[in-house]
């Protein structure tokens, strides 16, 4: 049963390579299974393994106007424009090494009939950089994913760069706790996390936690629904919505005046969460929207000072103008000591 098992997958792996432009006959995927995978079948026993692959399986395969062909399979698991959307998200990832990215945009090609793959290589251009030293990070997520399956708290030391470009502590600190969810956003991967000891949820990048370990006393880890209410995956993706590059802090609802030109910046940011009024007889528009009140918030409106107001709360405009007027300050300091 295990020899026949197996036939029926590597037969399913060779039709995978087919389409209606590349069919194969019955004596060449016999040919296929000898030469591949030491299996070897007569001409009719693959008509048969065809014929339970089509009626028990539900495989679309199919047989060219000219029978004589062999067969080919008509229908996949991923349409062309699905699988190029999941390899220029690979290959647009800063998360994973160039060795990585190649393994699984090769693997996503393998989805593909024949001309999709030709397709697929001639307009998915390659690689260009790589963080050759985040060969870490697909042990930490396959950690992490443990972990949650298993409902356990993990522990990590956290990373930063010195001036000669090595990894290394940002601190003493052992950072224990418990993992919710992995979350890819501005260019890098993090992990929703709760320290304990602390009040809330933080992110954590992925690529910056190094030695991440399941500790030995099996502490299960604190309910999400203590920090998100109920609804857990409603409240998760809240937070994570509201955390402007990742940064948390307290929920506040964030009152800006701009010109009408910038709404399509501040629905491709919020999405369609932003709350829009117009402002009579002028070419501006008052808009709100919930964020959170961290570093990331501030960050996010310095780069857009020219053009945003904060109308309220009162608290972020008052911070967000002593922060412009210390960076200010540094210019006009350089400024006098060139003179």
């Amino acid at each position: 049963m295990a020899d026949t098992k197996k036939k029926f997958y590597h037969i399913m792996e060779i039709l995978m390579e087919t389409d209606e432009d590349h069919p194969k006959t019955a004596v060449q995927i016999a040919n296929l299974l000898e030469t591949r995978y030491g299996i070897r079948a007569e001409r009719k026993s693959i008509y048969r393994d065809i014929d339970v692959l089509r009626s028990d399986c539900g495989m679309d395969i199919f047989r060219p106007n000219d029978r004589r062909e062999g067969w080919y399979l008509a229908s996949r698991t991923f349409e062309e424009w699905e699988l190029k959307f999941l390899i220029d998200l690979a290959l647009s990832s800063n998360v994973l090494p160039k060795k990585e990215v190649q393994g699984i945009v090769k693997k996503l090609k393998a989805q593909a009939s024949p001309s999709g793959r030709e397709l697929l290589e001639a307009i998915s251009p390659s690689r260009i950089g790589a963080a050759e030293d985040h060969r870490h990070v697909k042990n930490n997520i396959d950690t992490i994913l443990r972990a949650i399956r298993m409902n356990r708290k993990i522990t990590f030391r956290y990373m930063r760069y010195d001036v000669n470009g090595r990894r290394v502590p940002r601190n003493d600190h052992v950072y224990r706790g418990s993992p919710y969810a992995l979350a890819y956003k501005d260019d890098f991967y993090y992990m929703i996390f709760h320290h304990d000891g602390k009040d809330g949820l933080s992110h954590y990048r992925i690529d910056r936690m190094a030695r991440v370990e399941l500790p030995e006393t099996n502490e299960r880890r604190t309910p999400l629904r203590d920090f998100v209410g109920a609804r857990e995956t409603d409240g998760l993706s809240t937070f994570v919505h509201r955390a402007i590059y990742c940064y948390g802090g307290k929920d506040i609802s964030l009152q800006l005046k701009c010109p009408n030109y910038e709404i399509d910046d501040l629905i491709d940011h919020f999405g369609r969460a932003v709350r829009i009024r117009e402002i009579p007889d002028t070419e501006c528009c008052e808009a709100t929207v919930s964020v959170q009140d961290g570093a990331g918030l501030y960050y996010w409106l310095m780069q857009r000072a020219d053009n945003l107001e904060v109308i309220a709360p009162q608290s972020v405009r008052e911070k967000l103008i002593k922060k412009l007027r210390e960076t200010l300050a540094q210019y006009e300091k350089k400024d006098i000591e060139f003179m």
